[in-house]
């Protein structure tokens, strides 16, 4: 089951943008906002895998308030569902949205492909049983009629439902409801900064081990990242030594490791 249906994409230059920016932008919020030498402050940052980005109160439920693994598996088939419904006729750069899934199949393939790469506290078992139950509808048409559909809404009974269900569809259908009440282009900026903070959350926290694992077998993209968060000093083990506040690793190797996803710092 592990080895079906994975396939590799270059990474292009929009999706490099995409990433490049984001990590600026914290590492640019971490001096500005904060005092670079506190690890905690710094680390809360560093830490952010969707909540950076969302407002308010509504998504804490598939972002902080639930295990990374299971966060990620919601967010994927929401994303899915999404794009399903958007795909024709949208008025959003197609580069912007298939970017957005871009990054969810590849947080998907980790999850199942590279687990140990990841956080854990997710089971194979909350996998197959959500898997079952969306072998249930049959076909596509399905699918998006029963998110497309107004239905009530008991909160007590959907927060009693997610906490105990091993499937994350009860969650699903949430999720995708309440980006399916925004706006085209503000759901899918919503989306892709989403993927891009809980990428980056997944390259902070995965061991430097399995980084050294992957590199014999060609290299993640996981990886590129984690070097470039450390370059810009999204790391908690970054170090600030000198008054250009320059990583370590640059001033030994001369390398700008950004360059690695083909970006130039400017």
């Amino acid at each position: 089951m592990r080895q079906m249906h994975v396939n590799r994409k270059d990474l292009n230059v929009g999706l490099q943008g995409l990433i490049f920016k984001h990590l600026l932008k914290k590492a640019q919020k971490i001096k500005e906002d904060f005092n670079v030498f506190d690890k905690n402050l710094r680390s809360k940052i560093i830490g952010q895998r969707g909540d950076g980005v969302l407002e308010g109160e509504d998504y804490k439920w598939c972002t902080t308030e639930v295990e990374f693994s299971r966060s990620i598996l919601v967010w994927h088939l929401a994303t899915e569902i999404c794009y399903l419904g958007d795909k024709d006729g949208s008025n959003v750069s197609s580069e912007f949205v298939i970017n957005g899934r871009y990054l969810s199949e590849y947080m998907m393939y980790l999850l199942v492909i590279r687990p140990n790469m990841l956080s854990k506290g997710f089971g194979d078992e909350e996998y197959l049983e959500t898997l079952r139950e969306l072998r249930g509808f049959g076909n596509v048409d399905l699918i998006l009629g029963r998110y497309n559909e107004s239905r009530g809404y008991d909160d007590i009974a959907f927060q009693r439902r997610w906490k105990t269900e091993k499937s994350v569809l009860i969650g699903v259908e949430k999720l995708a409801r309440q980006l399916r009440s925004l706006e085209l282009k503000k759901r899918w900026e919503m989306i892709n900064e989403v993927w891009v903070e809980m990428l980056a959350h997944a390259a902070a926290h995965c061991p430097w081990k399995e980084h050294t694992q992957q590199l014999r077998r060609g290299g993640e993209l996981l990886t590129h990242v984690s070097l470039l968060m450390l370059h810009l000093g999204l790391s908690e083990q970054y170090e600030y030594k000198g008054s250009d506040d320059l990583p370590i690793l640059t001033r030994l190797t001369g390398v700008s490791i950004p360059k690695i996803l083909g970006v130039r710092i400017k």
